[in-house]
């Protein structure tokens, strides 16, 4: 990933009258700080955000963006739905791949006899799903590509927190097919619904499902869950991060938390660690913000914790016969 022409860039900053910007910056640009910081600092007063972001959700600490005219983020693109409290330009970055992949690839598919695929992707990839849309017709196959809800940019995007391009279709298609990199969106996509999902891997050129690896994921993540129900003290943990913020399903949890006689504490946190959770005395977590956090993280956490669901599910308040992601479909506003 490397620094593109700034020129739409500048445009659009001087049609927004910028004077001061600040620039966020994912792991794979960070190389590139010093070309893209001296480039607009010709035109702008420049700041280069230095903590870690984790999409469009988060756009850094409001004591540093508080002055700036405008952010821009590079690498993901705008969450619709999220009033952002400055004006944020996402330049958004697309896999750059020439598709010239060879029918045996679509064999996992073609050889369980599916007939209909449903076609999500995440960001980086989004400008091959038509590519893979064309190619799996060609072979015989129908392809939906899923409708977007008002959280997401486009159609057939999927987020580690959203999957309602796969729940528009579910109904529609015999299988999923992600086009990815990252496995998550591949099993969050098995577990929306009851069809088998599979990965497109471009780098590695290989169409993978995904229904063991989702099976092994359940089971230890069953486990994990299993290990709240002795527990007595929860912290109940709001994200302020502008696109995490929910406030009022925490208050939910709190109520409910108090029917079953437990002890609660809420507590805000931007970047939670875990010694503050074990500074408080608490037995588990239930985690209001991005959902990946209890999933792709809880091995470095000495406790439970959970997302909103698997706590509603566990203690009665939710009824499934399987497991449910979290998943964010809008956020609280904040003051």
């Amino acid at each position: 990933m490397g620094i593109r022409d700034t020129t739409s860039l500048v445009e659009r900053l001087r049609a927004m009258n910028a004077r001061k910007i600040m620039l966020m910056l994912p792991d794979g640009l960070k190389r590139s700080s010093y070309d893209l910081f001296n480039e607009l600092s010709r035109k702008f007063a420049v700041i280069l955000a230095s903590d870690a972001f984790y999409g469009a959700c988060d756009i850094g600490n409001p004591d540093i963006y508080r002055d700036v005219d405008v952010i821009v983020q590079f690498g993901h693109s705008v969450i619709p739905n999220i009033n952002y409290p400055r004006p944020v330009i996402f330049e958004e970055y697309r896999t750059e791949f020439t598709y010239d992949l060879p029918d045996q690839v679509y064999d996992p598919i073609v050889g369980k006899g599916y007939r209909t695929v449903g076609l999500l992707a995440s960001i980086q990839y989004l400008d091959t799903i038509n590519d893979v849309k064309d190619h799996l017709e060609r072979l015989g196959l129908a392809a939906k590509i899923g409708r977007q809800d008002s959280r997401m940019g486009y159609p057939g995007q999927v987020l580690g927190c959203n999957f309602s391009a796969a729940h528009s279709i579910s109904a529609d298609v015999d299988c999923f097919l992600v086009i990815s990199t990252g496995r998550f969106h591949a099993i969050g996509a098995q577990l929306s619904g009851s069809k088998e999902s599979f990965i497109l891997d471009l780098n590695e050129r290989k169409v993978s499902s995904m229904k063991d690896e989702t099976e092994k994921f359940l089971r230890k993540r069953y486990a994990k869950i299993s290990q709240s129900l002795k527990a007595n003290r929860f912290c109940v943990i709001v994200d302020t991060k502008v696109g995490q913020y929910r406030k009022k399903l925490a208050d939910l949890i709190c109520t409910q938390l108090k029917e079953l006689g437990k002890d609660y504490i809420m507590m805000y946190s931007n970047e939670f660690n875990s010694n503050d959770i074990v500074n408080s005395g608490s037995d588990a977590v239930i985690f209001t913000g991005c959902p990946r956090v209890p999933i792709d993280d809880y091995d470095r956490f000495p406790f439970p914790i959970l997302t909103p669901v698997e706590f509603q599910t566990l203690f009665g308040f939710k009824k499934s016969d399987r497991y449910v992601l979290d998943e964010i479909v809008e956020v609280d506003r904040l003051n």
